[in-house]
């Protein structure tokens, strides 16, 4: 796994934005599941 920080904002509805070039350099496609973990 790697390792990034990032500070994005969550709209209203809860969601947030990975941003394109993030997307491609950790190969999430569109459909991807993720997960977060949090501390």
């Amino acid at each position: 796994m790697k390792i990034t920080g990032l500070t994005r904002r969550v709209d209203s509805l809860g969601r947030i934005v990975i941003p394109k070039e993030l997307r491609r350099m950790l190969h999430i496609k569109e459909g991807s599941p993720l997960e977060i973990y949090m501390n």
